[in-house]
């Protein structure tokens, strides 16, 4: 025999309702100020000092962690010109840990008559010093903003001791890039494009250079697969 199991109707509103009253009671905990940062930590700073990383988070003395968006405080973050990159994690109840990828000047160049400093991505870093860094520029008129973004890849891409060398690339009427190394030797670059192929086919003829004692006059890693060099003499190798 089937027999019909009566909810008594308290019951049944109790069921109802005491979900509904503990997630408002969470909710409304979750705004005590239990959960106000307490704790800020910063990883990757290294040109920015902690509490430059901190005032451009918009985080402050006030800030809710657990209702925090991380992902907007990374934009507010990467908005800066020395971020590249940055990751924001909350610990509750009440710490953050902020970790930061910064930018760095690897070539100057002019804007307007003012030098600045470039990133490997093309950014300016405002306030970078310039000296010593190889020039950008262009053998014959204005340097279009692409054609200094891929020069400052080309340099990015060679790595620290090969870059040292490096003193200008200069960019020509046909959009291809020259780079003077010191000890007057060019490098025909080419367009700028296939920036670590290029790198690495450099310091392979110029490795080759130095074990045969040779002395170049330029090299050209226009097509990486491919590179050539010019001798002192004349003749053309393709080490």
């Amino acid at each position: 025999m089937n027999r019909d199991i009566r909810v008594p109707p308290t019951k049944t509103i109790a069921i109802v309702v005491l979900p509904v009253l503990l997630f408002a009671a969470f909710a409304l905990a979750s705004y005590t100020p239990l959960f106000r940062v307490h704790d800020i930590r910063v990883q990757g700073a290294k040109t920015l000092s902690r509490d430059q990383v901190i005032a451009l988070s918009g985080i402050g003395p006030g800030t809710n962690v657990f209702h925090l968006d991380t992902d907007a405080v990374a934009a507010s973050l990467t908005a800066d010109p020395w971020i590249a990159a940055a990751t924001v994690q909350r610990h509750l109840p009440g710490t953050v840990e902020i970790e930061i990828q910064e930018r760095a000047p690897v070539a100057r160049s002019y804007v307007g008559a003012d030098p600045v400093a470039l990133a490997g991505d093309g950014v300016i870093l405002p306030g970078a010093a310039t000296d010593g860094l190889p020039e950008i520029r262009a053998s014959v008129g204005d340097l279009a903003d692409e054609i200094r973004t891929e020069a400052a890849r080309a340099i990015a891409a060679l790595d620290p001791a090969l870059r040292a060398r490096v003193t200008a690339v200069v960019a020509q009427p046909s959009g291809e890039l020259e780079m003077d190394l010191a000890g007057g030797l060019t490098v025909r670059y080419g367009e700028g494009s296939e920036d670590g192929a290029k790198a690495t086919a450099l310091r392979a003829v110029l490795g080759w250079a130095a074990r045969q004692g040779a002395t170049l006059l330029d090299v050209d890693v226009s097509v990486p697969q491919a590179p050539s060099a010019t001798l002192r003499d004349g003749s053309t190798v393709t080490p």
